[in-house]
């Protein structure tokens, strides 16, 4: 399936702005701060050209579960000193296992001036430059999760299926036809389907199916009429039962699209957390978890891409 460009259009206009010319001003959070420490586990999303790939904090481990960070502008310096300084080496996991190591080679300030700039921005969400050591063979585009400490995962034992295509296919449809969304409308959109070893339900693994509109529109970017789906089911003695479903379909610029990033067990409960990229045209994209709880994956938090940290001006 074709990956949205979503990464490489976000690179793309940060290598096209100036560096911030004024001291930095970030809005102070209304939520208590999340307290940081050699010890915190900080999550990240490992993105971007596989030759130069970044990381950028998006939650937080404390008290056995995944939360947001909420940090002011001292917590942000304080992260990046703590987390990104140059050398440090981050855990790297891939589809439920751990699969190498992210080095960093730039922080987010250096002599070299900032790492990235927003235009207009004073203030942004810290990153960090590096290099990705892994065994596996990344595409040209990596999607990884890192963490600050090593975090255990269930190893899988049991080899997948090989129905997720003539599963996958059914249970996409059977939604779809229940929202009304018609055969004529899924012909030309990009079809997938794979079981994952997420340690959910029963068999310990989960069925994803997605029908995703990868041009964004019929009529082009944005435009005309397009529709997706994105569908989980856990296999029980045989029967699989539905457990999430997210389905969107109308004028092109209006449907969210959604699409699995990657999953590892974050909070250590045996279960692994989906990292879910939702998206709509010409809107800041959020990278979601899902967590799977009495038969059920639901959102539990969302992260947008909005990496500007500054005060905003009152409407």
């Amino acid at each position: 399936m074709r990956r949205p460009v979503i990464i490489a259009s976000i690179l793309a206009l940060l290598s096209a702005c100036d560096k911030p010319k004024a001291p930095p001003a970030a809005a102070a959070p209304d939520r208590p701060l999340t307290s940081l420490s050699a010890q915190s586990t900080i999550l990240f999303n490992v993105f971007g050209d596989a030759t130069a790939p970044r990381v950028v904090p998006i939650a937080v481990v404390e008290g056995g579960r995944v939360a947001e960070l909420v940090l002011d502008a001292a917590g942000w310096r304080q992260l990046d000193s703590m987390f990104l300084a140059k050398g440090r080496t981050l855990t790297v996991y891939r589809d439920g296992a751990a699969a190498g190591e992210f080095t960093v080679t730039r922080p987010m300030f250096s002599d070299e001036g900032a790492l990235y700039a927003l235009p207009g921005c004073q203030m942004l969400v810290p990153q960090a430059e590096g290099r990705l050591s892994t065994e596996l063979a990344p595409d040209a585009l990596v999607d990884y999760i890192a963490s600050s400490t090593p975090l255990a995962q269930t190893a899988q034992t049991e080899r997948m299926p090989k129905d997720a295509a003539e599963k996958g296919r059914t249970l996409a449809n059977t939604i779809a036809a229940a929202r009304e969304v018609g055969p004529e409308e899924l012909g030309h959109l990009n079809f997938d389907a794979r079981w994952l070893p997420s340690g959910a339900g029963p068999a310990k693994r989960t069925l994803l199916a997605s029908y995703l509109d990868a041009s964004g529109g019929d009529a082009g970017a944005g435009a005309g009429h397009s529709s997706m789906i994105l569908a989980l089911a856990e296999d029980s003695a045989g029967t699989l039962v539905p457990s999430y479903q997210h389905v969107s379909s109308g004028e092109a610029r209006a449907v969210d699209m959604q699409r699995l990033v990657n999953h590892a067990d974050l909070d250590g409960d045996g279960v692994d957390e989906l990292l879910i990229e939702e998206w709509k045209y010409a809107a800041t994209p959020e990278i979601g978890v899902l967590k799977y709880a009495q038969g059920k994956w639901r959102m539990i938090f969302r992260v947008p891409n909005e990496w500007c940290l500054d005060v905003k001006p009152a409407p």
